[in-house]
Formats: C-alpha cells, sequence, structure tokens
C-alpha cells in the first residue's frame, strides 16, 4: 500500500492499481456528532422505556428493594446503550457498504485498507472499539495518523475515505478539456466557412490529448493542419500556412468554436501578438 498526503493507493491481487482521497479529520468528526446526535435520540428512547417499565414493576416495592431495582436498572442502562451504539455502527456499516447516516451526510465510508469492503466482523471490531476511543485515544490518533486512523481502523484493518464523485450524465457526456497555451485568438483566418463540426471535433480531440510524445504530437499537428488548409481552400501564400502547426490549430479552435458553440459568427478577434516565424512565438514555454 502507498500514501500520500491525503490520497491512499493500494495494488489488488490482480495488479490494478485503486486511489482513494482519505477522509480528513474535521469531516470524520462532524460526521461523528451527526451520528451522536442519531444515536442519542435512540438512547433516549429505550432509557425512556427502561425507566417506564422499571417504575411499575417497583410501585409496591419497600424502599430496599427499589434501591436495589434502582442499582440494577443503572447497569441495564449502561450495557443497553453500549450494546445499542455498537449495534448502531455495526448494522449501518454493514448494510450500507461502510457508511453510517453521518458518513452518508458527508459523503464518506469505510473500506478495508487494501480497497475492499470491509466484512460484517471487522465492522464489529471497529464499532466495539468506540468504548476505548471515546476516552481521548480516538481523537490523539485521528489527529497523528496519516490516514487519520483512529485505534477501531487500526483494529479492523479498515481507513475511512470519501465517496467518489456519482458519474452523471453530463459528466459522461462533456467534452474533454481543451489545453491551450495561449488564449490569444490571432488574425481572423479565412476559409472558416468550409469548415464544420466534423473538423472542429477533429481539432478539439487533438488539443485534448496532451500527453502525446513531443514528435508524434509533432507529426499529428502536421498532417491535421494540411488538411484542414487544403480544405480552407487557402492559397499558397497565405499567411496562416507558415504558422507553426500547433499554434495554427489552437487560433482555428478559438476562432470556430464559438460559430457553433453560440449559434453565431465569433466576434472580430484582437491583432495578434505573433510576429512571424523569425520571432518567438507566445504560446511556447
Amino acid at each position: 500500500m502507498k500514501t500520500g498526503y491525503d490520497t491512499q493507493r493500494v495494488t489488488t491481487a490482480d495488479n490494478v492499481g485503486i486511489s482513494f482521497r482519505v477522509a480528513g479529520v474535521a469531516t470524520r468528526l462532524t460526521a461523528a456528532l451527526l451520528d451522536l446526535l442519531v444515536l442519542g435520540c435512540l438512547l433516549l428512547i429505550v432509557s425512556v422505556l427502561v425507566i417506564a417499565i422499571a417504575a411499575a414493576a417497583t410501585g409496591n416495592s419497600s424502599e430496599a428493594n427499589a434501591l436495589v431495582v434502582l442499582s440494577l436498572l443503572s447497569y441495564l442502562l449502561f450495557a443497553s446503550w453500549v450494546i445499542i451504539a455498537v449495534l448502531y455502527f455495526t448494522i449501518s456499516e454493514a448494510v450500507s457498504g461502510g457508511k453510517t447516516l453521518g458518513k452518508s451526510a458527508m459523503g464518506i465510508r469505510v473500506i478495508r485498507v487494501d480497497g475492499g469492503t470491509a466484512s460484517i466482523g471487522e465492522y464489529f471490531l471497529r464499532s466495539a472499539a468506540y468504548i476505548v476511543d471515546i476516552f481521548g485515544v480516538g481523537a490523539i490518533l485521528l489527529f497523528f495518523h496519516p490516514q487519520s486512523r483512529r485505534l477501531g481502523d487500526l483494529v479492523a484493518g479498515t481507513v475511512v475515505v470519501r465517496e467518489r464523485s456519482p458519474v452523471t450524465l453530463l459528466t459522461a457526456t462533456a467534452p474533454a478539456p481543451v489545453y491551450l497555451r495561449t488564449r490569444d485568438p490571432g488574425p481572423g483566418i479565412d476559409g472558416l466557412s468550409h469548415l464544420g463540426e466534423h473538423e472542429l471535433s477533429a481539432v478539439r480531440t487533438f488539443l485534448s490529448r496532451p500527453g502525446l510524445r513531443p514528435e508524434q504530437r509533432a507529426d499529428l499537428a502536421g498532417r491535421l493542419t494540411a488538411r484542414l488548409l487544403d480544405r480552407m481552400e487557402l492559397p499558397p501564400g497565405a499567411p496562416e500556412r507558415i504558422w507553426p502547426p500547433e499554434l495554427f490549430l489552437e487560433r482555428l479552435f478559438m476562432q470556430l468554436a464559438p460559430r457553433f458553440e453560440s449559434g453565431g459568427p465569433p466576434p472580430s478577434p484582437p491583432p495578434g501578438s505573433y510576429a512571424g516565424p523569425g520571432a518567438p512565438p507566445p504560446w511556447t514555454p
């Protein structure tokens, strides 16, 4: 297992790497407070019922018997609180994939350190460890452990991570981001009327792939530029033909995209700051 400041990366048995964002201390404490509110309501209901039953049972008893019953009642209440608290966390996390109500509200959940789903036995171990963690051990470990793991996590071999954002139709169909090294669209390019959405898509695809090797990127940019220039029917002496291919594609995208994204022609671009092949282009690092 490899870890970073807030990221945990594990490698499965199939040699597949999985990364998780570890939940922070503030997020976990907020989730714990929400769970305590829910748990407090449950404990209050149980306490009222137990006290009511005990009062009815000792209504006609002597004072000595009443004291014995009250003493037993205090032990019963404490035991019931512990059992209910452990069962609340264990059952909640077991049936919802490592989430309680508080964790669901904060977008976090419990998993094993190897990235798998914890078993009900592991959920029980980490829940039972709250008996020790509530005395300050858990808070100390949360603050000083690199992955904010408390005693229950260390005993059960678990870690609390952030939920991954759900994939929606909007995010699944959104186009890949375009990487531009300049925001200057340059001088107006002639022949844009000969190009359509198909050509725009080809240029967008090229500009959204920054991971290409330099020689591959240069070759692909040159071939794509040559085809676009021919389709635009620019004369041999057109200034666009002497621009570096990547500069041409970036400027072409900035001038062509508004025609399809806004439904109308783009505004007149400002004068370009690129002085020609003899001067260093502004888009080079």
